[in-house]
């Protein structure tokens, strides 16, 4: 499907296998100028899904969907984001139109932090631990303290194993209709978003998406995203390798996506 080159190179296959739409997902680490800080992981879903999912039953279940998942679970995942991270609260968090919970992970070095760009959603309560486990890659970092102080960030761009089997087939312009209309339906209300905050003055950077402090590095708007179907369908028509010089191009024409294609974003700051 179109759908599986576009979560491929923005490193979110894992999570959009196991989360149907209406969840909106974000993990921002939080830099201090001295390489310590915090990994902020918001999951909401819609009040409109958490309503059909509680008439279907869900909300017999001791941590139903969108609920604060028990501590213990919390604990257990900062080990995953590396050596001497330690899982520092969890809070609910409502919005006009979602709800859920943002947990809060804090970290001494940075250097030893790793974030997945295919996050799991095992915290969740409607993920199942039967679900087959995939190749994760994950965003890196280098902290050089100085004035100013550097920051790298390194991102595992490693290709997707299948080769030319993975190719999707040829399909008619009817099917492809039919495809888009089923993509729209099942990714509604859901948005995935990556970043990194650095605490100070960007001095210089290499980012190809910079605001501020804040240096985006994945952000997808499904429902931008589905909306423009010519866009999706150049992207697409990328293949599975491109260079990030053409993907970049590309992607900067589709409201709603932003991915950072560089292997290594440079920060300055101080």
């Amino acid at each position: 499907m179109a759908i599986k080159n576009l979560v491929k190179l923005g490193g979110f296959m894992a999570l959009l296998m196991t989360l149907a739409g209406c969840f909106e997902v974000s993990t921002v680490v939080h830099v201090k100028p001295d390489g310590s800080g915090t990994v902020s992981e918001r999951m909401l879903l819609s009040r409109e899904s958490l309503s059909q999912m509680q008439a279907m039953g869900e909300k017999d279940k001791k941590e139903g969907p969108g609920s604060i998942p028990e501590k213990e679970k919390l604990e257990k995942k900062s080990a995953d984001y590396g050596e001497g991270v330690v899982f520092a609260g969890v809070y609910p968090v409502r919005t006009k139109t979602h709800e859920g919970y943002e947990a809060v992970y804090a970290f001494r070095d940075i250097n030893t932090l790793r974030v997945s760009r295919n996050p799991d959603p095992a915290t969740s309560a409607d993920s199942s631990a039967a679900q087959p486990k995939k190749e994760k890659q994950y965003v890196r970092f280098k902290f050089v303290k100085g004035d100013p102080s550097g920051l790298y960030i390194e991102l595992d761009q490693e290709p997707e194993k299948g080769g030319a089997s993975s190719a999707a087939p040829s399909t008619t312009p009817e099917q492809q209709k039919m495809a888009a209309e089923l993509m729209k339906q099942f990714f509604k209300g859901m948005r995935v978003f990556l970043a990194v905050d650095v605490q100070g003055m960007v001095t210089a950077s290499n980012a190809t998406y910079k605001k501020g402090n804040r240096i985006t590095l994945v952000d997808m708007d499904f429902d931008k995203l589905m909306a423009h179907p010519r866009e999706f369908a150049a992207f697409n028509a990328l293949g599975p390798d491109p260079s990030p010089e053409k993907m970049q191009k590309v992607i900067r024409t589709i409201p709603g996506l932003k991915i950072e294609t560089r292997k290594e974003v440079q920060v300055r700051f101080r």
